[in-house]
Order: C-alpha cells, then sequence, then structure tokens
C-alpha cells in the first residue's frame, strides 16, 4: 500500500509542475471579431480609415461599429441608394438601417461568398469635410475591390455623402450614408442589392 501511495504522489507531483495540461488557455480572436482593426474614431475621417480596416480584413464587427445607433447615444443609420439601383430593386433599400447593414457585412465577409486569399480593399479619396460641433458632412470618392463568388459587381466606383455624429464614447459615427454611382460603373449600392 505505502507503494502505490508513493507512485500516486510522484505522479501528482509530475502532473503539477508546470505541464500546463489542465489550465485553459486564452481563446483565440476569430476572423471577422473587434480587433486591431477598429480603433475609435476621433475624427471624421477616422471613420473611413476604419472601414478600409475593416474590409481589408473581413471583419463585419468592426464594419457594424462605424454605424451610429441609439447604443451610442446618437440617431439610428440610415443608408440611401443610388437612384437608378433602387429603382431596379423597387423595396429593397426603402428602410435601409443598422440591421440591414450589419445582414450585408455579415454575408459578405462570409468566407463562402469571399475566401480568405481574395481581393478585399477600398480606398477614399475625400473632396470636402466640413465639422459643426458634434455633426460632420464627408464627401467622397470611392473604389471598392472585392474578389467574392457571387453573381454582382467585384470593381465598384462612385461617390458618398456622410453625415456623421458624434457618440456619448466621444467617437464618430455614419448616422445617413448616401451613394451615387459615377457614370455607368457599378456602385456600393449594387453590391448591397446583391448581398
Amino acid at each position: 500500500m505505502g507503494r502505490y501511495a508513493g507512485v500516486i504522489v510522484v505522479c501528482m507531483a509530475v502532473l503539477s509542475a508546470g505541464c500546463e495540461l489542465f489550465t485553459t488557455r486564452a481563446p483565440q480572436e476569430p476572423l471577422g471579431s473587434n480587433g486591431e482593426g477598429w480603433n475609435l474614431p476621433l475624427t471624421p475621417r477616422d471613420v473611413l480609415t476604419n472601414l478600409e480596416n475593416s474590409i481589408g480584413r473581413r471583419s463585419d464587427v468592426d464594419y457594424s461599429h462605424s454605424f451610429s445607433s441609439p447604443d451610442v447615444g446618437v440617431a439610428a443609420f440610415v443608408f440611401i441608394a443610388d437612384p437608378q439601383t433602387a429603382a431596379d430593386n423597387p423595396g429593397q433599400f426603402d428602410y435601409w438601417g443598422l440591421t440591414e447593414e450589419k445582414r450585408f457585412a455579415q454575408t459578405l465577409f462570409n468566407p463562402a461568398n469571399l475566401p480568405l486569399d481574395s481581393l478585399a480593399t477600398v480606398t477614399f479619396s475625400v473632396s470636402q469635410e466640413r465639422v459643426v460641433s458634434d455633426s460632420a458632412k464627408i464627401n467622397a470618392g470611392y473604389s471598392l475591390h472585392l474578389g467574392h463568388l457571387r453573381n454582382a459587381p467585384r470593381r465598384m466606383e462612385g461617390q458618398l455623402e456622410m453625415n456623421l455624429l458624434r457618440g456619448n464614447d466621444g467617437g464618430w459615427y455614419i448616422q445617413r450614408w448616401s451613394d451615387l454611382r459615377n457614370g455607368g460603373s457599378p456602385c456600393w449600392s449594387d453590391l448591397k442589392a446583391k448581398f
């Protein structure tokens, strides 16, 4: 009996001596989560940087953080589609808010639709920025390139007008986004219509 007790004591000592077999490890950040790609936007242009980063990282969570909601103490987000796209898709954009924007991002960034090794970039060229107290307006051109697998445009260009509001956390958020195509090029609204 004493022999078995000694073996048990030695086994327990070996197991508890740092092999960490039974310790809980920290979970890894899943793709599409809030992380290094989103920073509290302290200026209106920081919102555009966050959008660029979230698209490059394929993060629906980071993307969604860019839009206003009562959670940050500002009016709810509204998207105004390009008039031609809205006419081609009756009813789809009538009440496009934060819920629809989140669903769009989740579907777009799903690896089954946008593989991890595919192109995902957006660039903005700001033509006008006006800040008055806790509100701002940005007019910018954009070029969006996505290597998705759906029957939808992969290269989009257009103009956007964003109204931004400062939230109760001091950050800026998109409250209203109007999209316009450049000539005959597909625009962001066309992509949203397909996702």
